[in-house]
């Protein structure tokens, strides 16, 4: 398994995020840090102590790179996924909220569609 960086322009400057798991159109090259143009999907498990983090600063970063969608797992006893994809005014709207247990017997298909 490869754990690669993305390059994302954070309001700093050009910065990167190592998600916890991405989804790509085509199959990336090894290397430390990816741009973003082939990346259709981020997720991050929502971290105790840095929630702010992966659902504020993070969906502002991803929309502002253009990753199409973005899901967030929380911690709960559902272990919730909140979807969002992003707009054509290049912010995310959050189109869904579901139990993990739900999502994982649906077709990706039902979700990437458009990409």
């Amino acid at each position: 398994m490869q754990v690669a960086g993305i390059r994302i322009a954070a309001s700093e400057g050009v910065g990167g995020r190592i998600p916890d798991l991405t989804v790509w159109s085509k199959p990336q090259e090894r290397a430390v840090w990816l741009a973003v143009t082939e990346l259709v999907l981020v997720i991050e498990i929502v971290s105790r102590g840095s929630e702010a983090i992966d659902q504020v600063t993070k969906v502002k970063e991803y929309a502002a790179a253009g990753i199409p969608q973005y899901w967030t797992v929380a911690r709960d006893a559902a272990l919730t996924v909140t979807l969002h994809r992003l707009g054509s005014d290049g912010t995310y709207g959050s189109t869904a909220q579901m139990p993990l247990a739900w999502l994982l017997q649906t077709s990706p298909g039902d979700h990437l569609t458009g990409m």
